[in-house]
This record gives structure tokens, sequence and C-alpha cells, in this order.
């Protein structure tokens, strides 16, 4: 099979294409034959070593961790999926060491779900990451509730657009902040309100935040506390090894918390959210579609940032 691999850390130059051998399963994982994946700052972040700590000395040999497919494979032990099942899920970005970028994958079944029906392999490929990073960060640390109100910070982002669908399906009023260029998108996302950062002080809200989700990790924790209620949350995607060691510690000593979430594969979770996709309640936004020999451009493009949506590899048959 065709896959990106790398054998170093460092900058873009060090993703390659190479043919390898298709994975081998055990009795509890399934093989399958990738038909989209996607592209994230997580696979930036790690590819350039900033997550050495967790990912070892040796970077990942296939990066990527979202993909949609078909079963190829199952194990002995392995019942709910059979051959020929459209599937999506997600990797373990600081565990697995074969991931996404590839024609070929393989996973275990508590891991992945059944692709949702209205969806393409390249629109559900968009989607894992996200949406169990945004439904982790509000249902499971936020435990939002309908009526709270909870501010968005980066909401036309990959995270932040699935983070508003979200909190708006369940009930809450939700502010979002984007570029001057992005206030129509973040409106059409379901946004109750919606700040230019440019034209607009964040940290002057008239009404206090149950929830302040920062998926982009430029806002201050210090001034957010000015505008959280007494007992509220700030979550952020974005933060340094240091941070996501400290934190914990840190919380213990204030009142008003911060916590950092590390998206994990969940097969149950992505199954609540393919419903919720199933639903018209989560829509998937793509913004450029490329194939593997254009990993370069579409890391550099990452790299870049300042656009909405999701970034997908295409592959293309063995």
């Amino acid at each position: 099979m065709k896959a990106v691999v790398t054998k170093t850390y460092g900058f873009v130059g060090v993703l390659e294409i190479e043919e390898t051998s298709i994975p081998q399963i055990n009795e509890d994982e399934i093989l399958v034959e990738v038909r989209a994946a996607s592209i994230n700052p997580l696979d930036v972040r790690i590819r350039d070593g900033e997550f050495k700590m967790m990912t070892g000395k040796k970077p990942p040999r296939i990066l990527g961790v979202d993909y949609a497919g078909v079963v190829s494979a199952v194990g002995e032990n392995v019942s709910i999926f059979q051959v020929g099942d459209e599937v999506f899920g997600m990797l373990d970005g600081f565990k697995t060491k074969e991931g996404s970028y590839a024609q070929y994958l393989k996973a275990k079944a508590e891991d992945m779900t059944f692709k949702p029906n209205n969806l393409s392999f390249e629109e559900a490929a968009s989607l894992p990451l996200v949406a169990l990073t945004a439904y982790q960060a509000l249902v499971e640390l936020g435990d939002i509730a309908k009526g709270e109100h909870i501010l968005i910070n980066g909401a036309t982002g990959g995270v932040g657009s699935v983070a508003v669908q979200i909190a708006k399906a369940l009930g809450c009023h939700v502010t979002a902040t984007c570029s001057q260029q992005n206030l129509s998108f973040a409106t059409a996302l379901g946004a109750d309100r919606v700040i230019d950062y440019a034209q607009e002080d964040v940290y002057s809200s008239p009404i206090p935040y149950d929830v302040i989700f920062d998926t982009v990790g430029n806002l201050d924790f210090g001034r957010c506390k000015t505008i959280l209620n007494p007992e509220g949350l700030y979550v952020t995607t974005d933060a340094p090894v240091s941070l996501i060691i400290l934190t914990p510690l840190a919380n213990l000593l204030r009142r008003k918390k911060m916590k950092i979430v590390l998206s994990k594969p969940n097969g149950s979770m992505l199954s609540v959210i393919r419903d919720m996709i199933e639903e018209g309640e989560i829509n998937a936004h793509i913004f450029k579609r490329f194939v593997m020999e254009e990993i370069h451009e579409a890391h550099l493009l990452m790299e870049k940032g300042g656009f909405r949506g999701k970034l997908v590899l295409t592959m293309g048959g063995v």
C-alpha cells in the first residue's frame, strides 16, 4: 500500500510517500481500507516534535488520526462490524505509529462506528477528531446544559465550527469569536452572537459565561476569569506540554478552573455524534481536498491557517 511516512521529526519535508506493508490485525482489531483522512493541527505538532514527550524519541511512522473507509477484514473477536461496512473513526495520535495517511489502517472496533448515511467519505473523515474534541470539551468536561451561555473562541475553525453546532443542539446560548471575513459563516452555524475579535473586546462581555471554549489558545486565562461565572470553566485545546502537566495541580488552588482537552478515540461517543449528524444538527465543512501527493501543500496550509472548515486527504485504491 501507499502511505505518507516520516522517519524523523521536523519540517514538512520529512513527509515522504512510500510503498509499505498492509497492517496485520489482531483478534480485536479491524482492517480498514481508507477512503479519506483529514489533516489536523495535531498532526503538524506531532510531526515537528512538539509532543516528543508523549510520542517518543522516534516519530509515528505514519501520521494522521481521522479516517473514513470500508472494513476490509475483521479479527476473530469482532462481532459488530463486517467486511464491506462503511465506518469512520479516530486513532490515538500519541500512541499509534501507523496512522491514517495510508491506504489501509488497523484500529480497535471500540474506537470506530458506522459512517453517517448522509455524508461522503471525505465529509465523514473530516469530523471524528474535531467532533470528539468539541463534545469532550463541552459535554464531558464542561457539562453544559440548556440555557447556559457559552463562548467559543475560534468558532469557524475545525473544532470551533462543530462546537458551535453541538452547543446549539443542546440548547445553549452561543457567543462566537472569529475574523470579520467569517462573521456570516459563524452566524450560519447557529451562533446567537458573533464577535469580530479585531473590532470588539472579547473580555468585556455584559453577561458572564458558564463555559469558555478556546479552540485557538490565544485567550488569557487570567482575563477570562473576569467574564466567567463564579463556578465557570475555561477549556482549551491548545496548550504546551508544561501546562498540560501543571494545570490539574493549579486547579486545586482556584475556584474558576482551566481544563485542557486532549481528545481520545471513543466509538460510543462517536455514535452519539453520528446520530446528531444524521439528524442535521452537525454538518461537515470542508475547505479543501488534497491527494496524497499534495501532502506537503496540505501541511503548509495547515501551518498557515486562516481558513474555515477542514482539510481532507483523499486516497486512491491499492
